[in-house]
């Protein structure tokens, strides 16, 4: 680690590349008209000028570009462009040095965590090493990328801490796998939050006649169940397969991956269940593959899918307002809730 650190590769040009020196912006503060209590309030032109800047450095993302922006008012380092592309090439080059990763998207991690740019490059060159040794073999730049809030944990503890509860709570799981699958994992209290989503599915899952094992594999394929709202929102999906296709889950009870993967599709995705068994009877298809099959493909063979859907779709929210309204959906969560306590 003392050896001096290879240089960092040139990007290609097709990299996403800093443009700070091609294009100039300065926002001039107003110190009479602009500035309040606790920062600043930017004009109009001021906040279309940053937005130009951060999409021209990678920020793709329309609510990330504007997360930026608010921090802005606040935080002098979010209005100076200069400084800015001075800290990512920073990131950049300690991710080199630490990782040897010359080519990341640092518009996403920016984007997703803006506190990235506050890190002192020498220590945070020494933390990346720490996480390379605590997660050997995996893609670190996918998992950066995907959960840059990793930069800021703390290796030596809170990692390692995180990483053991998991490997308690899922004794026959690849733990590094499902880090490197799911990086944002690492981001949620694993003690109490993971803990209660695991025992929430485990209660939910028995319904279908799943044993805990097989539960455990569900989450090794698709670890996002272990960070949804499983009384709500992976529970309500269970119960709208049911409706679709009644015995769904019993069917599917000894196929822990497809399960799962059913569980954590979209409504859009879902509701091809109900469309195959309402326009295309005669279409003998699994819902497993009804579900996987990829958007543009099902859109291709089934053309008249988006106009059913339209009138199908609204016809769910209707009735999702209705059980809210009634209480019966709040009933349903909470009888998942206790069966799990």
């Amino acid at each position: 680690r003392g050896s001096k650190s290879p240089q960092r590769p040139r990007r290609s040009s097709q990299s996403q590349q800093p443009l700070a020196a091609c294009y100039p912006i300065t926002l001039d503060i107003d110190l009479e008209t602009q500035v309040r209590a606790g920062g600043v309030k930017l004009t109009d032109p001021q906040k279309r000028q940053l937005d130009a800047f951060w999409v021209a450095n990678g920020v793709q993302s329309q609510s990330h570009r504007r997360g930026l922006i608010r921090r802005a008012e606040q935080q002098g380092l979010f209005r100076d462009p200069e400084r800015l592309v001075e800290r990512m090439v920073e990131l950049e080059d300690g991710l080199w040095r630490a990782l040897g990763i010359a080519e990341i998207d640092l518009g996403v991690m920016v984007g997703r965590c803006p506190k990235v740019l506050f890190f002192e490059p020498d220590f945070q060159v020494e933390r990346l090493r720490l996480l390379r040794d605590l997660l050997p073999r995996v893609n670190l730049r996918r998992v950066i990328e995907r959960n840059p809030q990793l930069l800021g944990m703390d290796m030596t503890c809170t990692l390692p801490a995180k990483m053991r509860e998991l490997s308690v709570l899922l004794p026959h799981t690849d733990v590094i796998h499902l880090i490197a699958t799911h990086p944002k994992i690492l981001s949620v209290n694993v003690g109490v939050a993971v803990s209660r989503n695991l025992a929430h599915l485990k209660a939910l899952m028995s319904q279908a006649g799943v044993v805990e094992a097989g539960v455990e594999v569900m989450v090794a394929y698709n670890p996002r169940l272990l960070t949804s709202d499983v009384c709500g929102t992976v529970r309500r999906r269970m119960a709208h397969l049911e409706r679709m296709s009644p015995g769904t889950f019993r069917r599917y009870a000894d196929k822990p991956a497809s399960m799962s993967r059913m569980l954590c599709s979209s409504e859009r995705a879902l509701d091809r269940i109900a469309f195959m068994k309402d326009a295309h009877p005669e279409t003998a298809m699994s819902e497993i593959a009804t579900v996987n099959m990829p958007a543009a493909k099902f859109i291709f063979r089934y053309p008249d899918f988006d106009s059913w859907h339209l009138v199908y779709a609204a016809q769910r929210k209707v009735e999702k307002r209705a059980a809210e309204a009634d209480g019966s959906d709040a009933a349903a969560a909470a009888a998942v809730a206790a069966a799990a306590a």
